[in-house]
């Protein structure tokens, strides 16, 4: 079977994969639904390089055919229905992948330090985002991240948005639940939505979150100390409020942290005055050339900026969305230390 033609069959059973399991996901038995998910979501990034393959493949003969650095001969032999051929390409793939589940399990800390003359004392937040609990991310897995994130002595912690990946049966969300409430944090975790979120977990069972000692702000404030946290409702609710009119809720008094998912419209944040922002959702593509892509959609698509005085923080995610593979990419929770300038 040429490469052309196993790259075809592949594709035909990963899009019957993924039809099987969003169509019937939720009535077949819960481990055969996490292999459904697992291997159609990793097939997916797979057919991705294998394509790209081919595509490099065909390159390559233009290239040799209008400038003849190696004779036809040779070209036939090497690339037309050749085994070898097919194990080098796979092979390739397959040690890509296997780079990029190892780059997955490896968790960066992310340090960013702001000094600030609103606050009177030291303090330490933890930021996380996309956590996509589901038929990926267990609550086995989760609770390895819950003692990471202990293990910074975090004063508060917040969280990005999509906490939820897809639909949350009963077993699943009871030990999710069970797991983030071990989240040690004196000031408390802060959640604002993202995508996932809006078209699961709330509307599913919002109480979800409260169970699992998640403060929800949605398009709403909370005053602590020295500190407003303003949480926004995802981009995706075309109904959600502006931040203009979300901050006339409550006059901010102290340092101002916006949890928004999608890092949209940044001078929206300055313009108001905001001190950080912290969002998500873009996973920085997950994949190269996938963050090619999230560049040109978002001023901001991965990382630290500063625009005016507010300061801003896009985390490519700890966990992921289907298949667990990093590649040019990275799972990361940031560590914020804020200082008193006084």
């Amino acid at each position: 079977m040429g490469l052309r033609m196993l790259l075809i069959f592949l594709f035909v059973v990963g899009i019957a994969g993924i039809f099987l399991f969003f169509l019937a996901g939720e009535k077949i038995p819960l481990t055969v639904t996490r292999i459904l998910y697992m291997f159609s979501t990793s097939w997916l990034i797979a057919f991705i390089y294998l394509f790209i393959s081919v595509i490099l493949i065909d390159v390559f003969r233009l290239l040799n055919a209008a400038f003849h650095f190696i004779d036809k001969e040779t070209i036939q032999l090497v690339f037309k229905n050749n085994p070898l051929t097919l194990v080098i390409v796979f092979g390739f793939v397959a040690m890509l992948l296997l780079y990029g589940n190892i780059c997955y399990h490896n968790k960066k800390r992310i340090t960013l330090e702001i000094t600030t003359d609103k606050i009177e004392k030291p303090i330490r937040i933890v930021g996380i985002s996309d956590l996509h609990i589901g038929y990926t991310i267990s609550a086995k897995e989760v609770a390895k991240w819950v003692a990471r994130i202990n293990s910074e002595k975090p004063d508060m912690v917040i969280i990005g948005g999509d906490i939820i990946d897809n639909h949350l049966r009963a077993e699943m969300k009871k030990s999710a639940e069970l797991v983030l409430k071990q989240i040690d944090a004196p000031l408390g975790v802060y959640s604002c939505t993202g995508n996932h979120d809006l078209m699961f977990a709330v509307r599913e069972d919002i109480g979800f979150y409260k169970r699992s000692g998640i403060t929800l702000l949605r398009d709403s404030t909370i005053s602590l100390d020295e500190f407003v946290l303003i949480g926004r409702d995802d981009y995706t609710n075309k109904h959600r409020k502006t931040l203009q009119d979300i901050m006339k809720q409550s006059k901010p008094v102290g340092f101002t942290i916006l949890l928004d998912h999608q890092p949209q419209y940044l001078d929206e944040a300055v313009n108001n005055e905001i001190d950080f922002q912290f969002s998500g959702h873009t996973h920085y593509g997950q994949i190269f050339p996938a963050s090619l892509i999230t560049n040109g959609i978002f001023e901001l698509s991965h990382g630290y900026k500063q625009k005016g005085n507010t300061h801003f923080y896009v985390s490519s995610g700890i966990g992921i969305w289907g298949g667990k593979f990093r590649i040019g990419t990275r799972s990361e929770y940031l560590v914020l230390d804020l200082k008193p300038s006084k």
